[in-house]
């Protein structure tokens, strides 16, 4: 699967807590390879998405969405609460 480069010129921070162990395993990491903290990162994320196959790209939805939404379509088994309590009961929780 190829992937397009999605990086927008915009950044978002993202804070992570990690055990200081493998922070020091990352900065060596990184100085071994030449790269930035943030350089390693940032390949790790784009590696862990194009391999992470729960949430394919397409969104195309499995079988069991395509029942559900037919139904929502076309109003059939649906139950309808006054409040969120009531719709909890109803859901059986």
């Amino acid at each position: 699967m190829s992937r397009t480069n999605t990086r927008s010129k915009t950044n978002t921070r993202v804070t992570v807590d990690i055990p200081t162990a493998d922070h020091k395993k990352l900065k060596m990491l990184a100085a071994y390879h030449g790269k930035s903290m943030r350089e390693i990162f940032v390949k790790l994320i784009e590696h862990g998405l194009e391999h992470y196959q729960e949430c394919p790209e397409d969104h195309t939805p499995n079988e069991v969405t395509k029942k559900a939404l037919e139904n929502i379509k076309n109003k059939k088994g649906l139950s309808k609460a006054d409040s969120v309590e009531e719709l909890f009961k109803k859901l059986g929780q």
